[in-house]
């Protein structure tokens, strides 16, 4: 490794470190599923439940992987369960990141195409977004690149070791699945290559078949799931398979069209839908620059320019008619993360091509002498400037909006203190939105906090032995919900629990504090009148 490299790694991964570490504490939003996740953590790392399935899929009532919850314990274990400690080892893998696809650029078009890459990922508004906040999706960039990485690495590994490397590719891909299904297209590209590479040297399929059997270690959790419940999992993809997704809105091609734009816009700008016109330059640019680095490449630079644009098709055609859902961006919400796996090729299709094409213009400089030749030069610096400027003028805020972890601690702290007691239960509007964001702050703070189903609520709330109710509404969800936050949605939702239990018109248990965690959260604790 010479000189240039070594400082373009130390420099690459330095300033992704300085944009995702500092304040991490409130960098990123704390909603149900973190408060869900950091609940599912401290539970196996303390009490030893091991989790067999991960997060619920927002579609369906299927789950992700539970190697997401595996991967995310040793730094709940470590820190007795601080959510910032998790977010950190968050950070570190979106920086590993960021050093895996500066050595994968480097390996395809040189030092200055790895020094690029690494660059404009450690910019990315998006990759930054992945590596502030606890998400199932958020660690699948790393992964995803490490699988890319192995797999080109075993080409120039000798007998075993090519075979050691396609399966920690094929391992790796696997992890990607994990963490989110729709990783399984990340998968399925990845068999194909190593399919295609096995024709060309039979010790590739050993490599293959312990990479298979790194997934199917992956899946151990869920096959005892399976059969411990009468492979209950499988009924619930099946039962969402049969009812079918919804279908395409509109033109397929559009479809298409919206996606890529969805899908390489996302590293660049983040939500595309926040700078349409600029996320289509940016669509077209790096179209452009891609056809342009395979029309000049050879050899095994082509091949790799060539892989990676097949990987970026085959991953925009799939998502588009598998994920019709990807055409709608919900203000609010996190979006994109789950085509995660892409980022890494987006920023190599970019920095391969313009990498090379100042490195033309420079020869032609140093060749001629002349003032007109180095202005392709500085067109292209031009361009990467246009190219690092823009991510970094779209990063995420510093602060979370609704003021992340800090804000439900305080919260959580506050309303513990309020219930004077042990045992507060803990409900959520919308009723199909979990409570967990208040509920693990309430945990952390010294409370006990029980989130009643829906079949412990007759009876209420007399069958509880708690010492507190509170209700936790989401403002983003008022027109779901029917009224508005802050009082009236949570009186009339309690009215009506308290009503349905004593089979009576009953009165409001009376409120003993209401206040906002966050501008989306208002919060309203009653008392239940135990003495």
């Amino acid at each position: 490794m010479s000189r240039f490299d070594r400082l373009a790694l130390i420099a690459v991964t330095g300033l992704a470190a300085l944009l995702r570490l500092p304040g991490i504490e409130a960098r990123g939003r704390f909603d149900a599923d973190q408060g869900h996740d950091m609940l599912t953590l401290v539970a196996f790392t303390r009490e030893g439940i091991v989790p067999l399935l991960g997060p619920r899929t927002s579609v369906g009532e299927f789950h992700h992987g539970a190697f997401y919850y595996f991967l995310l314990a040793p730094a709940a274990a470590i820190s007795n369960g601080d959510p910032v400690v998790v977010t950190a080892f968050m950070a570190l893998l979106g920086i590993g990141a960021v050093a895996l696809t500066w050595w994968l650029a480097r390996a395809i078009g040189g030092p200055l195409a790895g020094a690029l890459a690494g660059l404009l990922l450690a910019v990315s508004p998006a990759a930054i977004e992945e590596s502030t906040f606890i998400w199932n999706p958020n660690p699948i960039a790393f992964f995803a690149v490490l699988a890319l990485a192995a797999a080109w690495r075993a080409r120039t590994a000798g007998g075993t070791g090519r075979a050691a490397w396609w399966a920690l590719a094929i391992g790796a891909a696997g992890a990607v699945t994990q963490l989110h299904v729709l990783g399984i297209v990340f998968l399925i590209a990845m068999l194909a290559a190593a399919i295609a590479a096995i024709r060309r040297d039979r010790v590739v399929a050993i490599g293959v078949l312990g990479g298979l059997l790194m997934v199917v270690v992956l899946f151990v959790p869920l096959i005892a799931f399976e059969l411990q419940n009468g492979f209950l999992e499988t009924q619930r993809v099946l039962d969402y398979v049969g009812g079918g997704d919804e279908p395409i809105v509109g033109n397929p091609v559009g479809a298409i069209a919206f996606t890529l734009l969805r899908v390489v816009g996302w590293p660049l700008v983040g939500v595309v839908t926040d700078v349409p016109i600029l996320a289509a330059l940016l669509l077209a640019l790096t179209v452009g620059l891609a056809a342009v680095g395979v029309l000049r490449a050879r050899g095994e630079q082509r091949l790799a320019l060539t892989s990676l644009l097949a990987l970026l098709a085959w991953s925009t055609l799939a998502l588009a008619f598998a994920a019709p859902s990807l055409q709608r961006v919900v203000a609010g919400l996190p979006n994109d993360h789950y085509h995660a796996f892409v980022d890494p090729v987006i920023v190599i299709l970019i920095a391969v091509p313009a990498a090379g094409l100042f490195e033309t213009a420079m020869a032609s400089w140093r060749g001629a002498r002349r003032p007109t030749a180095a202005l392709g030069g500085v067109g292209i610096v031009a361009l990467i400037a246009v190219l690092v400027l823009v991510p970094l003028s779209r990063k995420p805020p510093h602060v979370d909006p609704d003021g992340g972890w800090p804000a439900m601690r305080a919260a959580g702290e506050r309303i513990v203190a309020t219930a004077a007691g042990d045992t507060v239960a803990v409900f959520g509007l919308p009723e199909f939105k979990l409570p967990d964001a208040v509920r693990f702050p309430i945990q952390r703070a010294g409370g006990d906090a029980v989130a009643p189903s829906s079949a412990d609520l007759f009876g209420f709330p007399y069958e509880f032995d708690v010492d507190a109710v509170v209700v936790a509404c989401d403002r983003l969800f008022e027109a779901v919900i029917g009224r508005p936050c802050g009082g009236p949605a949570e009186d009339a939702y309690l009215t009506e629990l308290v009503t349905i239990g004593s089979g009576v018109d009953a009165e409001l248990p009376p409120l003993i504090d209401r206040f906002d965690a966050s501008p989306r959260t208002s919060i309203s604790v009653y008392g239940t009148g135990r003495p």
